[in-house]
C-alpha cells in the first residue's frame, strides 16, 4: 500500500494547479478545510480524499460546504452502486479500447466563459460495436481527465453527435443503466451542467426523448439543445460555443474530431495509474496514516 501512494504522489504532481484553482474560482482553503472535517464522520466517502480532490465538488456547490458534502456522499453512493460505470477502468483493458477504436471521446479547450467542454460521437455505425456500459464509464473517464488536467471550472457544456445512430442503438441501454447514469448527472458529478447540445437530431430522435423524458427532472431538461441537420453553425458560434473551440467538421478552427480524440486517447493512457489508484482509493484502509499522507499529499 505505501508503494501504491508514493506512486500516488507521483501521479498527483502533474494535476491542476490548486493554488491558482483557488483564486480563479473564487474559493477558500478554509471551506476545504471545514468540508474535510464534516467528511470525517462518513462511512462512504474515502478520508484518504487530497484537497485537490475536494475542491472540485466545494466549486459545483458554489463554496456551500453543507451542500458540497451531500454531493461527494452521493457521488460515493452512486459508485458504489453502479460498477459498471466505475470499476475496472484500466485503460488498456479490451473493454475500454473498444469504445476507444469505435467512438470519439473528445476535450475541447476551455470555453471563454470557463466551462469545460465535452464531446461525444460515434465512429463505427455498427451497433454490434457499441456496449451502452462501457462508452458511459469511458465517457466519465474522460471527464475526470479533463478536471485532473485543468481543475474546477464554472461548469460543463456537452456535445453529442448523432449521426450513424439507427434504430437497434435504442436497444443497447438497459433501463438500470439508464436511471443510474442520469442519477449521476442529476446527483453526483462535481461540476454544474452548463448545456447539453445534440446534433444531427435523427428522425426518432422523439422516441428516445420519450423514453428518457420521464427519468429526468425539469432543470436538466431545460439545459437541452436540439440541432437538426440544417443547424445554423454561425447562429451557434454567436450563441452557445465559438468556432475557435470546435472541430474543423463543425465549421471550427481546431483540428479534425480524430486528431483530438487521439489526442485524448493519449491523455487517458497517461491518466493509466491514476484510474487504477482512484478505484482503490475507496477500498483501501488509511486510518493508520491517513493523517501523514494528507499532509504530504496536499503540499503538491
Amino acid at each position: 500500500m505505501l508503494l501504491m501512494l508514493q506512486r500516488f504522489k507521483e501521479i498527483l504532481k502533474s494535476a491542476y494547479n490548486y493554488n491558482e484553482a483557488l483564486e480563479r474560482e473564487k474559493l477558500s482553503q478554509e471551506n476545504v478545510n471545514l468540508l474535510r472535517e464534516k467528511l470525517k464522520s462518513s462511512k462512504i466517502v474515502p478520508q484518504s480524499l487530497v484537497d485537490k480532490q475536494l475542491l472540485l465538488f466545494l466549486n459545483a456547490c458554489k463554496s456551500d460546504v453543507e451542500k458540497s458534502a451531500v454531493l461527494i456522499e452521493n457521488y460515493y453512493k452512486i459508485k458504489r452502486s453502479s460498477p459498471e460505470f466505475f470499476q475496472n477502468r484500466n485503460v488498456e483493458s479490451d473493454e475500454i479500447q473498444n469504445c476507444l477504436k469505435n467512438q470519439y471521446y473528445v476535450s475541447l479547450p476551455t470555453t471563454p466563459d470557463n466551462n469545460m467542454l465535452i464531446f461525444h460521437s460515434l465512429k463505427n455505425f455498427d451497433p454490434n460495436s457499441y456496449n451502452f456500459d462501457s462508452a458511459a464509464k469511458t465517457y466519465i473517464m474522460t471527464t475526470e481527465a479533463y478536471t485532473f488536467n485543468h481543475g474546477p471550472r464554472a461548469g460543463v457544456i456537452y456535445l453529442f453527435d448523432l449521426k450513424g445512430l439507427s434504430y437497434r442503438f435504442l436497444f443497447k441501454p438497459s433501463i438500470s443503466s439508464m436511471r443510474k447514469g442520469i442519477k449521476f448527472l442529476e446527483e453526483g458529478i462535481p461540476f454544474e451542467i452548463k448545456q447539453v447540445h445534440v446534433f444531427n437530431t435523427v428522425r426518432f430522435f422523439n422516441l428516445i426523448v420519450a423514453i428518457v423524458k420521464p427519468l429526468l427532472n425539469s432543470e436538466l431538461l431545460q439545459k437541452l439543445h436540439l440541432h437538426n441537420e440544417n443547424i445554423n453553425y454561425e447562429e451557434f458560434y454567436k450563441n452557445f460555443v465559438p468556432k475557435t473551440h470546435l472541430p474543423r467538421e463543425y465549421g471550427g478552427l481546431l483540428k479534425s474530431v480524430e486528431e483530438l480524440h487521439q489526442q485524448n486517447c493519449q491523455n487517458l493512457t497517461n491518466l493509466k495509474d491514476y484510474f487504477i489508484y482512484e478505484e482503490q482509493q475507496t477500498k483501501l484502509d488509511f486510518d493508520q496514516y491517513v493523517d501523514e499522507f494528507l499532509e504530504e499529499m496536499n503540499k503538491i
